[in-house]
C-alpha cells in the first residue's frame, strides 16, 4: 500500500492535450487530499504554470499542439530553474522512450496505463525527491553539533529506507557524505564498492552476495555521520572508534531485507581483526563474517592509497601492498588477503581508474 500521507503536499503538473487523460489522471489521485494536481493542454501552458506554481513532477505527453512534449522536454532539461523537476513521459512508441531519455527525461509509462502503475510511478519519484532533501540535511548537520542528535539519527534512518525500497544506487550518495566528511573523493563510494565486489567474486560469493556487498560499502562507515567532526581526526580516541557501534544502531531497526542484513555484518565488524586485536568487539578469526573481512583488507588498502581526515598522508599502492602484507594472520584472514595479494594488479587498475 503506497503511503502518499507521508509526503508534503506534492504537487503534479499534467501537460496532455487530451481531456481523458487529464481526467483520468486527475481521478487516480483524487482519494488523497494532500496531492494537488495542476493541468496544462500543451508544453507553452505548461510553462506559464511553472512560472507561477511550485510543481514535484510532470507528467508530459509527447503529441500537442503549440508546443509539443519533445521540445517541452529540451526547453525543461536546459532551464537552471526546472532541470531537477522529474520528468515522466506518457507514450506507446518504444522509439520515443529512446529518444526522450537522451534529452534527460527520468521515467516513462506506457499508454494505456493503470492507475497503479501511474501511482507507483509518482510514489518512487516523491521518495527520490524527498531522499534528496535528506542528503541536504544530514550534508549539513555532519559538520555541526548537529552530528549526535536525534534528528539527524531519524534522517540517516530515513534516507537509508528509502534508498533500499527505490534506488539502491542512491546508497552511493549517501556514502558520499561520508566520504567527502572524511576527506575523500567523490568517487570513493564507487570504489570501495569495486574493490569488495572484486574480492567477494575471487573468493567465490553468489551473485547475490556480490551485488549485496558492492552496496554495503556505500554505507560500511555510516557511523561517522555520528561522530562530532573534530573526533572524526582522531583514530585511536574513544569517539571515534565508537563509529561501528553507531553505524549498527542506525541500521538496527531498518526492515532486513539481505542487503540490509549484509550491511550490519559488515558495519559491526569491519574494524575487527584476525587475531582479535579489532574493535569493537574483540572478535578473532571465522567469528568475524566473511563480508567483514573483505571490507576489512579493501578499507586499509583505500586507507593507505587515498586521504582521510584521520590519515592524510598517502602512499604508492606497491608501497601499500608491502605494508598489507605484514597484516597477515594479524589483522586478516591469511587465505582471503593471498586471494587479493594475487590479484593485486585488478584492485590498483580500480585504484587508478577510480581515482
Amino acid at each position: 500500500m503506497l503511503n502518499f500521507k507521508e509526503f508534503n503536499n506534492p504537487v503534479i503538473l499534467s501537460i496532455d492535450d487530451n481531456e481523458f487523460n487529464q481526467e483520468l489522471v486527475l481521478a487516480v489521485f483524487e482519494e488523497y487530499s494532500n496531492i494537488k494536481i495542476l493541468s496544462a493542454n500543451d508544453g507553452l501552458e505548461g510553462l506559464e504554470i511553472l512560472d507561477r506554481e511550485h510543481v514535484d513532477i510532470i507528467l508530459l505527453d509527447l503529441l500537442m499542439p503549440n508546443m509539443d512534449g519533445i521540445s517541452m522536454l529540451k526547453e525543461l532539461k536546459s532551464s537552471s530553474e526546472y532541470r531537477h523537476i522529474p520528468v515522466i513521459i506518457v507514450t506507446s512508441k518504444e522509439e520515443e522512450k529512446r529518444a526522450t531519455y537522451q534529452l534527460g527525461a527520468n521515467d516513462f509509462i506506457s499508454k494505456p496505463y493503470s492507475p497503479e502503475e501511474l501511482k507507483l510511478r509518482v510514489f518512487n519519484h516523491l521518495q527520490i525527491l524527498q531522499f534528496s532533501e535528506l542528503i541536504y540535511e544530514i550534508h549539513d548537520d555532519s559538520y555541526s553539533e548537529k552530528a549526535s542528535s536525534k534528528s539527524n539519527l531519524i534522517q540517516i534512518k530515513q534516507a537509508i529506507s528509502i534508498a533500499i525500497k527505490s534506488q539502491k544506487k542512491l546508497l552511493e550518495k549517501l556514502g558520499n557524505i561520508v566520504h567527502e566528511n572524511n576527506h575523500r573523493d567523490k568517487k570513493a563510494s564507487q570504489r570501495m564498492g569495486e574493490y569488495a565486489r572484486l574480492l567477494a567474486k575471487l573468493y567465490g560469493l553468489n551473485s547475490k552476495d556480490i551485488d549485496n556487498i558492492y552496496y554495503s560499502m556505500s554505507i560500511y562507515d555510516i557511523g561517522l555521520l555520528r561522530v562530532p567532526i573534530d573526533k572524526r581526526k582522531e583514530p585511536n580516541s574513544k569517539e571515534f572508534k565508537e563509529y561501528p557501534n553507531l553505524g549498527y544502531s542506525i541500521l538496527y531497526d531498518i526492515e532486513e531485507t539481505s542487503l540490509i542484513k549484509m550491511a550490519k555484518s559488515i558495519v559491526i565488524s569491519h574494524k575487527e581483526n584476525w587475531d582479535g586485536s579489532g574493535y569493537p568487539q574483540g572478535l578473532k578469526e571465522s567469528d568475524i563474517s566473511i563480508f567483514g573481512q573483505i571490507a576489512s583488507i579493501v578499507d586499509f588498502y583505500d586507507e593507505l592509497t587515498s586521504s582521510r581526515i584521520y590519515s592524510p598522508n598517502v602512499i604508492s599502492s606497491s608501497e601499500a601492498l608491502d605494508i598489507i602484507k605484514r597484516e597477515k594472520s594479524i589483522r586478516f584472514n591469511p587465505k582471503l588477503l593471498e586471494l587479493f595479494i594475487d590479484n593485486f594488479e585488478q584492485f590498483r587498475a580500480i585504484k587508478d581508474r577510480l581515482s
